[in-house]
């Protein structure tokens, strides 16, 4: 019997990939977001503030996706 084929894809980072693009889209003068260290987080009220995404920008400050909004 042939083994099922499991893909596992991390798309942290193309949150903010995909946020710039559509940020340039609309004003092409806008910030790359890209560019500088960014990361998601969520309402520190209803998510206890954690970080949801990053990007490759933000790993070089061992910013890290689950931590908490003040760690980072």
């Amino acid at each position: 019997m042939p083994q099922p084929l499991i893909y596992h894809i991390d798309v942290n980072s193309a949150f903010l990939s995909w946020e710039s693009v559509y940020r340039l889209s609309q004003d092409p003068d806008a910030l790359d977001l890209r560019t500088i260290p960014s990361a998601v987080g969520g309402d520190q009220k209803s998510r206890h503030g954690i970080i949801l995404a990053k990007n490759e920008a933000a790993k070089k400050f061992q910013v890290k996706t689950a931590e908490t909004i003040w760690q980072a």
